[in-house]
C-alpha cells in the first residue's frame, strides 16, 4: 500500500467551519476554545453564520457527503456544490464562508508551517517498504481480506497541541488526520491513527464488518461498537501498534469500556494474531460477553 499526504487549504476552511459550528456529537471542543482564544471574539453576523451553516450541515448525513466531496476533492469546491445544493443553500453557505474567509486564514497562517512539517516527517515514515507490508499482511490475515484499494491520501487537517484524531468520512480514497499542532514526537502514534482510520477504509467491509452484521442484524449500534473496539485493539494503540510502531498501549480503548474490557478484548485479539487466525463468530461472541451487549 502506498499513501499520499494532501495539504488542501479549502478542506481545512471546511473543517473549521463545520467544527466551530458544532453540528455533530463528533466536533472536538478543545479545537473551538482554541481557536476561539487565538481570535478576536467573533461578531453577532459570525455567530448566526456558524448557527445558519449547522441548520444547513444538519439536513444531510453525517459523512461523505456532498460537501466532503466538495471542500476535500473536487477541483472547483464552489462550482461542485453549486451543482448539487439547492440555490438558497449554495448562497447562504458562500455567504458564511465569506464571513468567516478572515478568521479562517489567521488560523491557517499559523498551522500551514506546522503542516507541512507534518507532511514532511509523514511522507518519510509511512511509505517505509518494510513496515507497510508487516502491517498490511497482519491486518489481512487477521480480517481475512486483501485491501480494497492500493493508494490512500491523507488529508491533514488542523488540530490542537495535545489531541489529534482522524476519519475516513470523505470517500472510497481517503482519510483525514487532525494533527497540525499535535507534537512531532508523536509520529507513530499519528500512524496508529492513519492505520485504524485505513481499516475502517480498505479492510473492515471485505469480511469482519459483514460478519458482525449477521451477528446483530437489528441492531448496527451494537455492531458498530464492536467493530470499532476490534480496529481500536489494533491501532493506534492496540496490539499492532504496540508491536510494529512502539506505541504506548492504551489504558482504555474507547470512553464506553473500562480497563478491564480493554485488557480481555486487547488479549483476546492477541491470541488470534499469535495463532495467524482471521476474526470470526467466536470472537464477535467473545468480545460481545466481555462488553455485556
Amino acid at each position: 500500500m502506498k499513501f499520499s499526504i494532501i495539504i488542501n487549504k479549502l478542506a481545512n476552511f471546511y473543517f473549521f467551519v463545520q467544527n466551530l459550528s458544532e453540528w455533530h456529537f463528533s466536533n472536538q471542543k478543545d479545537y473551538n476554545v482554541l481557536w476561539r482564544k487565538e481570535l478576536e471574539q467573533f461578531s453577532m453576523d459570525e455567530e448566526d453564520a456558524l448557527k445558519q451553516f449547522k441548520e444547513i450541515r444538519l439536513q444531510y448525513k453525517e459523512s461523505r457527503t456532498y460537501f466532503e466531496q466538495a471542500f476535500f476533492v473536487a477541483e472547483n469546491p464552489w462550482k461542485s456544490l453549486e451543482k448539487n445544493l439547492p440555490q438558497n443553500e449554495y448562497a447562504a453557505v458562500q455567504k458564511i464562508f465569506n464571513l468567516l474567509e478572515n478568521k479562517f486564514n489567521l488560523i491557517y497562517e499559523k498551522n500551514l508551517v506546522l503542516l507541512n512539517q507534518w507532511k514532511e516527517i509523514l511522507q518519510e515514515k509511512i511509505n517505509d517498504p518494510a513496515l507497510t507490508e508487516s502491517i498490511a499482511d497482519a491486518i489481512s490475515t487477521l480480517l481475512n481480506t486483501t485491501p480494497s484499494k492500493s493508494e490512500v491520501k491523507i488529508y491533514l487537517l488542523f488540530s490542537a497541541p495535545n489531541h489529534t484524531g482522524g476519519g475516513a468520512n470523505i470517500d472510497d480514497e481517503s482519510i483525514s488526520l487532525e494533527v497540525s499542532q499535535y507534537s512531532l514526537d508523536g509520529a507513530n502514534h499519528a500512524m496508529g491513527i492513519i492505520w485504524h482510520e485505513t481499516i475502517h477504509l480498505c479492510f473492515q467491509n471485505q469480511y469482519f464488518f459483514p460478519l458482525v452484521l449477521k451477528q446483530f442484524p437489528d441492531d448496527r449500534q451494537k455492531a458498530d461498537l464492536i467493530n470499532e473496539i476490534t480496529i481500536g485493539s489494533l491501532f493506534p494503540r492496540g496490539i499492532l501498534g504496540v508491536r510494529l510502531l512502539k506505541n504506548k498501549p492504551a489504558s482504555r480503548l474507547m470512553t464506553k469500556i473500562n480497563s478491564e474490557q480493554t485488557i480481555r478484548v486487547s488479549n483476546l485479539t492477541k491470541e488470534y494474531i499469535s495463532d495467524q487466525k482471521s476474526l470470526d463468530e467466536k470472537y464477535i461472541r467473545a468480545v460481545a460477553e466481555i462488553l455485556k451487549i
